[in-house]
């Protein structure tokens, strides 16, 4: 078994959830964490203490965090759509030399329905944002980049992954 111990990891969390900055996201990946491995003592301990904090302390949502982070860097969340019934999410932000990037994730652990009904409420979502904005879809292949330089490029590409959900599962 690991004998890595997640004593800081929960430390690092306990002190988010005390500053109310612990979104759903992070308390997820961090109960996956403990739930693959056999507690110690002190650790049993911390994770305790941790749900007592959750439990008094009202957290911000994933949007919220992402917000923040990306006005903290200069840039802007365009589009964002996070899962809480499972650990999935989908995002395009702006960054503050308005180029724009796609992040996305669907849950390896959920079934590809889930995934498949998860990928199309994401692009039914998209498509409205899209809309909003006066993008239209690319017809041809948006290759995966870090950057795009246009709006309709970074959306065209979330479009197509979505597509296909089972090629973006982690």
């Amino acid at each position: 078994m690991n004998d890595m111990t997640i004593l800081p990891n929960i430390e690092e969390a306990i002190e988010d959830a005390r500053n109310g900055t612990l979104s759903p996201y992070w308390q997820n990946d961090l109960k996956r964490e403990c739930l693959h491995r056999k507690l110690s003592d002190e650790e049993r301990q911390a994770l305790s203490e941790l749900n007592r904090i959750l439990s008094e302390t009202p957290q911000w949502s994933d949007e919220e965090e992402l917000c923040i982070e990306m006005e903290n860097i200069g840039g802007r969340v365009r589009f964002c759509h996070f899962w809480d019934e499972h650990y999935s999410m989908v995002q395009l932000t702006e960054d503050r030399n308005g180029k724009y990037s796609a992040a996305y994730v669907l849950d390896v652990e959920t079934t590809p329905d889930v995934r498949k009904v998860a990928a199309l409420q994401a692009q039914k979502e998209l498509a409205d944002c899209m809309q909003v904005w006066g993008v239209s879809l690319l017809d041809a292949p948006v290759p995966e980049q870090m950057k795009y330089d246009s709006l309709a490029e970074a959306a065209s590409h979330l479009m197509q992954v979505l597509n296909d959900p089972e090629h973006i599962t982690g």
